[in-house]
């Protein structure tokens, strides 16, 4: 009891530090650990994964209470097709129903959220094609909150597929070789289009300090804040969360006072004759 009261004071003091400055815009969650999780507490695999799916629903919960504008969830890689069929199966059948289920919630709807399908998606099996299908029908006219879920995803083979279909632009005679630039390249990933493709948090779970293959280009081109915790996806709690969200916090305020330094230097060299617009400039790079 005493530890349940000092976890609610701990978040409630974590949560006003954290909305007292800005959000990240678009946080992208890799959900790893369901796996490791049933084999520690000595459960079936699958109800692992259904576990994880549960502290999704929570997650996109707390996006909603701070404001955050859109999330990528990396629901299933290239890479774990791998895995045996048994267990592909289990977690495509939870995806589908998570999927149905959203579809039908109040809140999908209250809160306006978009929700699309980003990776190879033609890979996957023709009824959770249909129910992605059924999903972003059911909310494309929304703006409130997008949710992307990466499924079937590969971060070099978006990349990858983005080279191709830009070569076979220009072999048409679409598309000038010298005009590819970075913003040519955004416009062939599989984030195009989406109201924000570049990602401001990646948070991952589970212990491991790496990426995985996910979002490269989004994550990389922004010099994305990078939080990893060691709970396992099904035990990511709120205060987890708000952490990474400090962690980006902090992060932006060393952007901010690194471009007011070499403001500070820029006002220095330029004199006294330039000094009104360099304060200028110092005060838009504080936000003040």
């Amino acid at each position: 009891m005493f530890r349940e009261i000092l976890y609610q004071g701990y978040e409630r003091l974590l949560t006003g530090e954290i909305v007292k400055h800005g959000v990240p815009r678009h946080i992208a969650v890799i959900m790893d650990g369901n796996r490791r999780y049933a084999d520690r507490v000595q459960i079936v695999r699958n109800y692992g994964h259904l576990r994880g799916a549960i502290t999704t629903e929570h997650f996109l919960d707390w996006c909603w209470e701070l404001g955050v504008k859109q999330a990528t969830i990396y629901a299933f890689s290239t890479e774990n097709f791998s895995r045996t069929e048994n267990e592909r199966s289990a977690i495509f059948d939870i995806i589908i129903r998570k999927l149905d289920e959203l579809a039908c919630d109040q809140r999908t709807h209250d809160r306006r959220m978009r929700v699309s399908a980003i990776g190879e998606v033609h890979l996957l099996p023709d009824d959770l094609q249909e129910t992605i299908k059924r999903v972003e029908a059911a909310t494309s006219g929304y703006e409130g909150i997008h949710l992307n879920i990466a499924i079937a995803y590969g971060g070099q083979r978006e990349i990858l597929d983005a080279v191709i279909e830009m070569a076979r632009k220009v072999e048409a005679g679409e598309l000038h070789a010298d005009d590819v630039d970075e913003s040519t390249i955004s416009k062939h990933l599989y984030t195009s289009g989406v109201a924000i493709p570049d990602v401001d948090l990646i948070v991952r779970t589970g212990g491991d300090i790496r990426t995985s293959n996910f979002l490269p280009w989004q994550a990389s081109g922004s010099e994305c804040a990078a939080y990893f915790c060691a709970p396992f996806w099904p035990e990511f709690r709120k205060i987890d969360f708000l952490r990474a969200i400090r962690v980006y916090q902090v992060r932006e305020h060393e952007r901010e006072s690194a471009a007011t330094r070499r403001t500070l230097k820029l006002l220095a060299a330029c004199g006294y004759a330039e000094m009104e617009g360099v304060v200028g400039q110092v005060k838009r790079a504080i936000g003040r």
